[in-house]
């Protein structure tokens, strides 16, 4: 919608700003998560329900994206529907170019999880478009949450682990990658999985979790790593911060376990905003996360802040039906503060 339209639209809601009946229907629709737009795509096919999964840019972070993702499969999953997913060109981690043999950056990483490609959608009369309202279905699930978008509850995860299992398959490029990545550092012997999420999470943002210190997620690695009962050989660390991994070093030496291949930083800029000329930057800083991601999963305990990548390595356990033999979230509180400090 352009400017001259919305400017029409909002006249024509103000001149029935009276009409009670007028404002009750807009307000239901907008809070209406059962929604879907039909798009007409003039193919001859027809293959059941096909809901059209475009995700809508939000310049977010590679997981913060993907349990949106997972929110939608199970609306998706709910309705009986058949998902094809598509990430669209404003998507963090795309390319200019084709990746793994496609031009839609959920195909870089995943397979579509009912074997159609979003290219595919031509063929068929019609499908049914996904609405960003159509998460709150999943939402009502995490109703009991205290932590706005930074907050899941058990139930909540469990069932986006039910969804991921079901929907969510590494494609035939990644999959190798993965696997013999996991080899190199769970080595078959238990492995205590520490996340931190530094750069600019120390900003503060408003929204967002209240910043923890490196030193106390070391603090806590320490403890459970030197607990006899616990039986950790060693940790692995998965973090975008520069400072935090020499910190871990420094403590732990050759007990520390890290992919070496990651852009990290020492300053308070997100690496998803990084440039670099290297080949495939942005695909390769999404592999980066979602490799560390599935490796936490992997590992015997977990100890981090409550951030998107943590939520879903706590997802990806859950799908496996494993759960951790220690958990410890840090967790002070999310900031409520100053308005506009969000980032863009």
């Amino acid at each position: 919608m352009n400017r001259k339209e919305q400017m029409a639209f909002l006249k024509y809601c103000f001149q029935r700003r009276n009409d009670s009946r007028f404002v009750k229907n807009v307000m239901d629709v907008s809070g209406d998560y059962s929604l879907v737009n039909m798009e007409e795509l003039g193919g001859t096919e027809y293959s059941g329900c096909i809901y059209h999964i475009k995700m809508e840019p939000s310049y977010s972070g590679f997981f913060a994206d993907h349990n949106r993702l997972l929110s939608l499969l199970y609306y998706a999953d709910y309705y009986g529907m058949k998902p094809v997913v598509e990430y669209g060109d404003q998507y963090s981690y795309r390319e200019d170019h084709p990746v793994n043999g496609t031009e839609n950056p959920f195909e870089y990483y995943f397979e579509q999880p009912c074997g159609i490609s979003a290219e595919e959608l031509g063929k068929y009369k019609s499908v049914l478009r996904s609405r960003k309202e159509n998460a709150a279905l999943a939402g009502r699930l995490n109703a009991g949450s205290v932590s706005g978008g930074y907050g899941m509850t058990e139930e909540y995860i469990t069932t986006l682990g039910e969804i991921s299992r079901k929907y969510i398959r590494l494609n035939k490029t990644v999959a190798p990658m993965i696997e013999e990545s996991l080899k190199q550092i769970i080595q078959g012997e238990p492995v205590l999985g520490v996340h931190i999420r530094g750069t600019d999470f120390k900003k503060n943002y408003n929204g967002h979790p209240v910043c923890i210190e490196a030193e106390e997620y070391l603090k806590e690695a320490l403890r459970l790593l030197n607990d006899r009962n616990a039986g950790y050989g060693r940790v692995f660390l998965a973090t975008d911060d520069a400072g935090a991994l020499r910190l871990f070093q420094d403590d732990l030496g050759d007990k520390l376990a890290y992919y070496q291949d990651v852009v990290r930083s020492d300053e308070s800029e997100t690496v998803m905003k990084s440039k670099s000329g290297r080949e495939n930057h942005h695909y390769m800083l999404g592999y980066e996360v979602l490799r560390d991601m599935l490796t936490l999963a992997a590992c015997k305990g977990l100890v981090a802040g409550m951030s998107q990548v943590s939520y879903s390595a706590r997802i990806q356990k859950k799908s496996c039906g494993q759960e951790y033999s220690d958990l410890v979230i840090l967790n002070k509180g999310v900031n409520y503060h100053r308005r506009e400090n969000c980032p863009t």
